[in-house]
């Protein structure tokens, strides 16, 4: 019984964990998409294309890039990147309905590129992470009893 309290306990500070790192990766990817919204691109691009540094040109050809793409992909995106917010809120609170709108959301934002975008925008790498994360979240959730079978109630107050 008490071995059983101790992995609802590891197992609920994994989802913790792993909760926190998704709200910061997906936080700082909305707040990127808001500087598209709000055209500071340009301004970013002009700043840091003065700045002496061997990075510049990397990083004056990314900032093209991204200058190129439309206002509503970036509005679109945004508004992914708050439901996934919302649903790592839920997931913290033990919510099936919360990995749902985070799998869901993460989903979406895979395909955007390939559907309205060349395949250039789409990394491999960003592809398997949302997929380890998805399929983790589904089995910490699992584990918690999120899905049924078990309280989540009783596990969260432990």
């Amino acid at each position: 019984m008490d071995l059983d309290k101790e992995k609802q306990r590891y197992n609920l500070r994994s989802l913790h964990v792993l909760l926190v790192i998704s709200f910061i990766i997906t936080g700082s990817q909305f707040i990127w998409e808001l500087m598209g919204i709000a055209g500071l691109f340009p301004k970013i691009n002009q700043i840091y294309a003065n700045t002496p540094s061997e990075y510049s040109s990397i990083f004056t050809i990314r900032m093209e890039q991204e200058m190129a793409i439309p206002n509503w992909y970036n509005l679109l995106r945004a508004l992914l990147d708050l439901t996934s917010i919302v649903g790592l809120v839920l997931m913290w609170r033990l919510r099936k309905n919360g990995f749902h709108a985070y799998t869901l959301s993460k989903l979406l934002l895979m395909l955007l590129p390939l559907l309205f975008l060349d395949r250039s925008y789409m990394g491999i790498g960003d592809i398997m992470i949302a997929a380890l994360f998805i399929a983790y979240y589904f089995f910490l959730l699992k584990s918690l009893g999120a899905f049924g079978g078990k309280n989540p109630q009783q596990n969260s107050e432990s």
